[in-house]
């Protein structure tokens, strides 16, 4: 079979063609953990926010905790921002949906190809995104 340098380089257009039922997916939704801090000298700050992906506010203020190991704080609301539904979680922490045929990064709004073993592509360029990481197989 012949194969053009693109076709090869890219990977062929079947081993992008996936669905989501293929990889681990969570029902992560997107929390903002509203906090006072204290401040040098004394005073507070009662205007701190911290944004996280959760599964319910509970999670949204443990995932605070432990992402900023903040010292001295007050949690006072928390806000949801996002709904939370089942999201593809790549190796690297970014939220990808699968609606129809199309690919969505959550976090970024870039629309993306993703192949078999959960590498992914620019959707509209087809530039490889490392960064991004991969996900998971089930």
């Amino acid at each position: 079979m012949k194969q053009s340098i693109n076709t090869a380089a890219k990977g062929s257009p079947d081993d992008w063609d996936v669905k989501a039922c293929l990889f681990v997916t969570q029902e992560i939704g997107r929390f903002s953990v509203k906090f006072s801090a204290p401040c040098i000298g004394g005073t507070v700050n009662l205007n701190c926010s911290h944004i996280t992906n959760a599964c319910n506010p509970f999670d949204a203020v443990a995932r605070f905790e432990r992402e900023t190991r903040a010292k001295g704080c007050t949690v006072y609301a928390v806000e949801q921002l996002e709904p939370v539904r089942p999201v593809c979680l790549s190796t690297t922490g970014y939220r990808v949906v699968q609606h129809g045929f199309i690919w969505l990064c959550l976090d970024t709004g870039v629309f993306v190809d993703v192949s078999e073993d959960g590498r992914m592509r620019r959707g509209d360029d087809g530039c490889q995104l490392p960064y991004y990481g991969t996900l998971a197989r089930i």
